[in-house]
């Protein structure tokens, strides 16, 4: 009898920053008066070099460019320049690429992750911001600015509802990161539910809700935790049964077999083996 050929094992496929640059993914409200330290760590990747504060997504572009130009130049960065894109059209603009091109980071601030992706995505710049993450930069954004980092975004989920199949509304993201969804403001509005809800429909898709005042630092296929508040990873590739689909739109949802980990302060989480380790 001939010997049983030996079974290779397939590769799993690596959730990764699609570059060789560093995401910082903040949960939104970060804290802009004494220490600090999510501004802080910002400022000091960028250090001497120049940092383009992006106001896409908010309808209130000059309030908001103020506020942060000022945060920025009291940390110390060099040089901090205004991207603010009114119009798709702005995408395609030279000025505006060169402005990228010449940068060490890009911050996106608040407000609406559609705003962003309706006047950015597959626009030039957004192809020069990948440019950037590829010569070793970094990009940061702050709740709806951390939303667009993922291929697959969140747009829509009522808190209070999220535990009905049909809550939970999804959008192409700007693709920074592959392999994961990202909530913000997350325990402080209550949207676990919502998270669980879309890892549910593609258990491929790592679920990360980061709260307020918190923060990841990406870095190819791993992310280090930094802030006053949890990071929780949501993994539902083991699920043993779900009943989403789409004839049960109004039910509750019911899913089996998740796996929860809550990560604190320096902990970190390795995207490719989905594993915590303590910091």
């Amino acid at each position: 009898m001939a010997p049983k050929a030996k079974r290779t094992k397939r590769p799993r496929r690596a959730e990764r920053v699609n570059g060789a640059g560093t995401l910082l993914i903040i949960g939104g409200r970060e804290e802009k008066r004494g220490e600090m330290r999510i501004l802080r760590d910002v400022a000091e990747r960028v250090r001497r070099g120049r940092l383009v504060v992006t106001t896409v997504a908010t309808e209130h572009p000059e309030e908001v460019w103020h506020e942060y130009h000022r945060l920025f130049k009291h940390l110390g960065v060099a040089n901090v320049d205004h991207l603010d894109i009114d119009q798709r059209s702005d995408g395609f603009s030279d000025e505006h690429i060169r402005m990228i091109d010449r940068a060490s980071g890009v911050f996106f601030t608040g407000g609406d992750q559609l705003r962003i992706t309706a006047k950015m995505g597959g626009a030039p710049i957004c192809e020069a911001m990948r440019g950037l993450l590829n010569r070793g930069g970094v990009i940061a954004g702050t709740s709806a600015g951390a939303s667009v980092m993922s291929e697959t975004m969140l747009v829509a989920g009522v808190s209070d509802a999220s535990h009905r199949i049909d809550a939970v509304k999804m959008a192409p993201g700007l693709g920074f990161i592959s392999g994961v969804l990202i909530d913000q403001h997350f325990a402080e509005r209550g949207r676990l539910g919502r998270l669980v809800g879309s890892v549910a429909q593609n258990p491929r898709l790592l679920g990360i809700g980061i709260d307020e005042n918190t923060s990841i630092a990406v870095s190819d296929s791993h992310f280090t935790v930094a802030g006053a508040g949890a990071v929780y990873v949501v993994d539902a590739m083991r699920e043993s049964d779900t009943n989403i689909s789409e004839q049960e739109a109004e039910h509750t949802m019911s899913i089996f077999d998740l796996r929860l980990h809550i990560l604190a302060d320096g902990d970190s989480f390795d995207l490719q083996q989905r594993r915590p380790k303590r910091g």
